[in-house]
């Protein structure tokens, strides 16, 4: 009788501290584990140095989101971000991508390649596009936000199949406003094989 008390004892601490958040939930660790966390301080010093700039820019001289968003403030921010981007603070050179641009690469399988966005996005939605131009290998293309909290989410998903077709897949992915995005491509399939592509993001 004393072991059933003390183990319902404990079941019922369990469940309270699950229901209150105070030990995080399965789903909720393999939801974070889906996007890639590694750069996550370079990613907070992406946002540090857009609220910098942004304080510089507005007359008040006091960072304001909604004020860093307006066209004529945020399109003067793009360029300076994107030349302090050169010394690698906020990811590695090449994987800095900007709306509008286009990305190219080849990988093997088994590799992936990340992609971040310089500031965080001024518009709620975006459009992911990936074509597949030559390779046998597949490829899973993995869409996050990062908040200024750290907070990670997975957004948006494009599957490839291992096989050699070639052509163009996108998905519009919502609610990232103020949130930076981060890009995964994993490429998979045999090791003498190739997914070769071009990555070109539209708002």
């Amino acid at each position: 009788m004393k072991k059933l008390a003390i183990t319902s004892f404990f079941g019922l601490a369990l469940a309270i501290a699950l229901g209150f958040g105070f030990i995080p939930a399965t789903e909720q660790t393999a939801s974070c584990a889906e996007c890639q966390t590694d750069n996550l301080p370079k990613v907070k010093k992406a946002f540090l140095d857009f609220a910098a700039e942004c304080a510089k820019k507005v007359e008040d001289g006091e960072e304001q989101p909604k004020k860093c968003f307006i066209p004529n403030i945020y399109n003067k921010l793009v360029p300076i971000l994107k030349a302090l981007s050169k010394d690698g603070r906020y990811a590695p050179g090449e994987r800095i991508l900007l709306v509008g641009e286009t990305q190219n690469g080849n990988l093997l399988a088994g590799t992936d390649r990340d992609f971040q966005m310089l500031t965080p996005s001024p518009k709620n939605s975006m459009t992911v596009e990936i074509n597949k131009t030559d390779g046998g290998n597949g490829a899973l293309i993995k869409i996050c936000t990062v908040d200024d909290d750290g907070n990670f989410k997975r957004v948006g998903t494009i599957n490839f199949p291992q096989n050699n077709e070639t052509g163009k897949k996108s998905v519009t992915v919502n609610g990232i406003e103020g949130k930076i995005i981060r890009i995964s491509i994993n490429s998979t399939g045999g090791v003498l094989k190739k997914f070769k592509y071009t990555l070109k993001t539209s708002q």
